[in-house]
């Protein structure tokens, strides 16, 4: 009988407790988070080990942070955790362009491997695209030992650089 109580009470938790609870797991307003965050294998990561401030005096710990440009290319933005923790303006910005005769070969190499090893599939090497793009990611925060820090950022064909007071 003595757990028939036990079970009753914690049925009646909510009443009996001066807080409230909360059911676990995702709640739907938490799902749109995740679904519009920033991939984290597209971006550079850079390790921030100054503390800096704004005018406004908010200031950014340091730590790792995702470094993502704008798809406007104005702004360089620090991510961490999927919010994005400051934004800096872009003084300069490098897009080479890739010419038509590169794509043409990667493609054409690319059919060469897929009807080698059409019969044989599983003897066909891995793909390592994605490697590759993830290799040619860079980012990087220095001091100019004057009055500004300088991020670097270099993903695949574009190179921006940003300038933060200090």
């Amino acid at each position: 009988m003595i757990m028939d109580c036990n079970l009753i009470a914690l049925n009646n938790a909510d009443d009996l407790l001066p807080y409230g609870t909360y059911k676990s797991g995702v709640k739907d307003g938490d799902k749109a988070y995740v679904i519009y965050a920033y991939p984290s294998t597209n971006y550079p990561i850079v390790n921030i080990p100054y503390i800096l401030k704004d005018f406004e005096d908010n200031v950014l710990p340091p730590g790792h942070y995702q470094v993502v440009l704008n798809p406007s290319r104005k702004f360089l933005y620090l991510v961490e955790s999927n919010e994005i923790k400051a934004s800096i303006p872009v003084a300069k910005l490098v897009e080479k362009m890739v010419s038509e005769e590169e794509e043409r070969e990667k493609l054409e190499k690319a059919q060469k491997i897929k009807k080698k090893y059409k019969n044989n599939p599983r003897r066909r090497p891995r793909d390592n695209s994605a490697r590759e793009i993830q290799a040619d990611m860079s980012a990087s925060i220095r001091d100019s030992h004057e009055n500004y820090y300088i991020l670097e950022y270099k993903n695949g064909n574009i190179q921006a650089t940003g300038y933060i007071i200090k």
